[in-house]
């Protein structure tokens, strides 16, 4: 086929491909990738559980989904093993806090890539692993009323962990209208513990330093979090939508 022939069928297959993405709503398209994604990553992780309920030794530190189970492992300012964490928001910045200041990125394949956004540095992907999570039944969600109390629970104690978390806490301060509490499992308090073992062998610091954030920041008012994050890392509030509310309109200006 000449030089020509080819230049032409070029133009006509690119010429078709944008009709049909002109034609396709795109909130629909990234839905349908999204989902597509998170079926793939939930069997890839469902293939390692079954490795891990059979050799749960060779289980390592490889993905960035693992941080997110250790950081939910940790002791927080109730000072025991796996406390809750309130709202979508807080592990979020978290999460942010601990890439950031306890440098975890090398420790894993697939790090966050945190970008300024509405409220400051986000990771969209963190939305689909937390699905993924909860999907294969290593995180639970406990829903909440707008005051931060449990809706619906047969399980007592979670409801006073949660209920002292809150504590001196309104829901203005909240800012984010918490609705859920994102806990492990028992089966992903297992999984958590093998990983653990694991990071501790590469990077000793990794479980002092998460339990360092979280009990300092995961149960402060959404308002005080931000407001450390926007002033100790500036330049991933360009995009907020609060950040008057936050640091005020002279605090930006200094």
């Amino acid at each position: 086929m000449k030089d020509e022939e080819l230049t032409n069928l070029f133009i006509k297959a690119k010429g078709y491909i944008e009709k049909r993405v002109e034609s396709t709503d795109p909130n629909r398209l990234w839905q349908g990738i999204g989902i597509k994604l998170r079926e793939k990553e939930l069997k890839s992780l469902l293939r390692r559980l079954k490795r891990f309920e059979k050799n749960p030794a060779g289980i390592r530190l490889s993905d960035r989904k693992d941080l997110l189970l250790l950081l939910l492992y940790a002791k927080g300012r109730m000072g025991k093993v796996a406390e809750p964490i309130l709202g979508m928001t807080r592990i979020m910045k978290l999460l942010f806090i601990a890439f950031e200041e306890l440098a975890l990125a090398p420790l894993i394949k697939n790090p966050y890539r945190f970008a300024p956004y509405k409220l400051g540095p986000c990771a969209p992907e963190l939305y689909f692993d937390l699905e993924t999570l909860i999907d294969a039944k290593l995180i639970r969600v406990t829903k909440l009323d707008p005051e931060g109390v449990p809706v619906i629970t047969q399980d007592s104690e979670t409801a006073n962990r949660l209920s002292r978390l809150n504590s001196g806490i309104t829901a203005a301060e909240r800012l984010d209208s918490l609705t859920q509490a994102f806990q492990l499992t028992p089966k992903g308090k297992r999984f958590a513990r093998t990983l653990l073992e694991s990071a501790l062998k590469r990077q000793k610091n990794i479980l002092p330093g998460l339990e360092i954030i979280k009990a300092q920041f995961g149960s402060l008012p959404l308002t005080q979090l931000l407001r450390y994050v926007y002033c100790r890392y500036p330049e991933y509030s360009t995009k907020s939508a609060i950040i008057d509310k936050v640091i005020g309109k002279t605090h930006q200006s200094d």
